[in-house]
């Protein structure tokens, strides 16, 4: 039986080490810091509930099997119907994003021209050059300027908190490219997906969960906190770093520096879904150095959430959405704010209401580590300009995250490559996580799974190609997981 030590209770590590423990390893979890979860962070304080990273997730096939399995369903909450209606600012106004082709014509988002431009996407010459694209590059053939500046722009610094010219647009949205590759066009593929559903909608017992945008009545770290208790206190060493990686026969030694003391750790194999940043300070050997250097140069900007209550009194706008996203024509320092208290019961006491802002990223990096009346000074003002509020905040919040989400680049082949080189320079080591496999809380489930699999083959395979191990050895058939 394999023993597998996971370094890091992220999710995808925590998911990577719950789907061993049920493969049949002996798990433990080694964590750097003094908690589990990751960026996923939660806080309840006078009577808000505050979530540090992550706000909610898509309730996907994987993640709805995991959340039962945990048995955490009946702590499972929808996002309200109003989640569905999301606003984009333009020209200093909140607009509400247009959701189908009728709505698209009569929105003020864009304009005629712009419509019109967007109509034209089904004839437009699908690309046939090879070699990556960035995402501007490919809104821009595909639907135009404004279609970039006023839906994708601000989309992007949602998710990634990124630059569409600098992303990929293959590996920051594969289902972009995809669309184009199998229809063509992404209107004919639109149309396509849309019959597709109606038709499972007519199939007898058929749902649409996992398209349902869900946290739980706690936040969300409810999920990583009960992977952590099923694992077990006892399988959950924290305040522990890996700081140098070596193969050794036919596994890998990985020492380990828990609360200032170091110790090594024999395994049969690693995987690693560190933060690059963090992966490339481990020492390897010193073969790996060019693999490492490609790594170090994938950039994490510094994000900053500041949460803000306020009087619901004191503010004019119905709230009545997902949240706001800022473009960056719009010549603000915001990127984005959540109604957070309309997406969830419970985020905010009654009479009051919960925003949750986001600043930084790659369009203004000084701001994701700038102190609170720095970022309170900054926002406030344009709050007040969007959403007509009057009255100081009554609840304040803020989280700085000095290198938040991994950016998918033109070129980040490269860094694909630079992984698997990784793989092939130190035996048994297994380089995955956010920047290759997705940012997303299901992108990081899904890993976890495969992971578990991967890990668990390398892991058999160097167990089999040793000769056994003194039976009071304390590091007998381990895996060693680094997230």
């Amino acid at each position: 039986m394999p023993r597998v030590i996971v370094c890091g209770a992220g999710l995808t590590g925590l998911t990577t080490a719950w789907h061993l423990r049920r493969l049949g390893a002996d798990v433990t979890v080694v964590e750097a810091s003094t908690r589990v979860g990751g960026v996923i962070q939660s806080t309840a304080r006078d009577g808000y509930l505050v979530e540090h990273g992550p706000n909610s997730c898509t309730l996907t096939p994987d993640l709805a099997a995991l959340i039962e399995t945990l048995g955490l369903t009946p702590l499972l909450r929808p996002a309200a119907p109003q989640a569905q209606r999301r606003y984009i600012v333009r020209d200093g106004l909140p607009v509400v994003v247009p959701t189908a082709p009728r709505t698209m014509l009569t929105s003020p988002l864009f304009s005629m021209r712009g419509k019109l431009r967007v109509l034209r996407e089904p004839w437009i010459t699908p690309r046939t050059a090879h070699g990556d694209e960035s995402v501007a590059d490919f809104v821009r053939r595909r639907l135009g300027t404004e279609a970039l500046d006023y839906a994708v722009d601000p989309f992007v610094s949602g998710v990634y908190a990124g630059d569409p010219e600098q992303l990929s647009v293959g590996h920051a949205f594969p289902r972009l490219a995809a669309m184009e590759r199998e229809h063509g066009s992404l209107l004919r593929a639109m149309l396509a997906a849309g019959r597709k559903v109606r038709a499972a909608r007519n199939t007898e017992g058929s749902t649409n969960s996992q398209h349902t945008m869900v946290s739980f009545a706690g936040g969300l770290h409810t999920l990583p906190a009960a992977l952590a208790t099923t694992l077990g206190a006892e399988s959950i060493r924290l305040n522990a770093r890996a700081i140098a990686i070596e193969s050794s026969g036919a596994g890998v030694i990985v020492t380990v520096d828990e609360g200032g003391q170091r110790h090594s750790l024999d395994a049969d194999a690693i995987v690693s879904t560190l933060p690059l940043h963090a992966l490339t300070r481990i020492s390897l050997t010193a073969d790996a150095a060019a693999a490492t250097e490609q790594l170090a140069t994938v950039p994490y900007p510094p994000v900053a959430s500041l949460a803000l209550g306020f009087r619901r009194a004191d503010v004019a706008h119905a709230l009545d959405g997902f949240g706001c996203l800022v473009p960056s024509r719009e010549r603000r320092r915001t990127l984005g704010v959540l109604f957070s208290s309309t997406l969830f019961d419970g985020r905010a006491p009654d009479g009051y209401v919960l925003l949750t802002c986001f600043l930084g990223g790659t369009r203004h990096p000084e701001l994701g580590t700038a102190d609170t009346s720095t970022l309170l000074a900054l926002v406030l003002p344009e709050l007040a300009n969007l959403f007509g509020i009057s009255g100081a905040p009554t609840f304040v919040e803020h989280t700085s995250w000095p290198r938040a989400i991994p950016q998918y680049n033109v070129g980040h082949d490269a860094n694909i490559r630079a992984a698997e080189a990784l793989e092939v320079l130190v035996p048994g080591l297994l380089v995955d996580g956010q920047f290759r496999r997705g940012v997303s809380v299901g992108d990081c489930v899904a890993a976890g799974a495969a992971l578990a699999a991967r890990s668990l083959a390398v892991a058999n395979d160097a167990a089999g190609g040793r000769p056994p191990r003194h039976a009071t050895s304390t590091a007998e058939h381990e895996v060693v997981v680094i997230t």
